[in-house]
């Protein structure tokens, strides 16, 4: 086994050097958690990163999504304020990361955010935080299973951990709307 052992992404090197195992195996390999479950990116030139990826299924990294989560939140309210006039009063919202969860599906032209059970049966929906009655959810989405239904671009799936920020902004802000019409800039295409 090699002493050190390098991942090359573009001209960036990712190193590590071979570590005991956790896993009963007795030769050292690539696989176990690094030394103090820490891991370091060794970038020779790291004016030149242009992105930093995270694995989406939390098997490389163990991330705290309640701080990852926070930070994509913040962010992305932000760069609506700064980049594309939103209103200001966005940089008071609070993030609960405990909110949502995986599976869900946004309705982005109607603002509606989904359950729905394995044959795309609309289970619970609501617009915004506002959970919508059974009359608004069967007459909206109808109660027989809709085939090759809530496709992109109409609709976005909260597939991953690192989704529920959008999810829970998106919510935030189909509130904020329909409370302050106008105060949101019009849509961009």
């Amino acid at each position: 086994m090699d002493k050190g052992r390098k991942a090359v992404l573009g001209d960036k090197r990712l190193s590590s050097e071979p570590m005991e195992c956790r896993d009963g195996v007795q030769e050292p390999c690539i696989w176990s958690s690094p030394e103090g479950g820490k891991m370091k990116l060794n970038l020779e030139n790291e004016s030149s990163a242009i992105a930093v990826g995270f694995d989406m299924d939390y098997t490389l990294a163990q991330y705290k999504p309640e701080t990852f989560e926070k930070l994509a939140y913040q962010g992305t309210i932000e760069k609506l304020v700064s980049n594309l006039g939103y209103p200001e009063e966005l940089l008071g919202w609070q993030f609960n990361w405990k909110y949502m969860v995986r599976g869900l599906v946004l309705d982005k032209k109607r603002g509606n955010i989904l359950k729905m059970d394995r044959h795309k049966y609309v289970k619970v929906a609501y617009h915004g935080f506002r959970e919508l009655t059974k009359e608004e959810k069967v007459g909206t989405y109808g109660n027989t299973l809709i085939r090759d239904a809530f496709d992109e671009p109409d609709y976005a799936l909260i597939d991953t951990l690192f989704s529920l920020a959008e999810a829970y902004l998106f919510a935030q802000l189909v509130d904020f709307m329909d409370k302050n019409p106008g105060r949101v800039p019009a849509r961009v295409e």
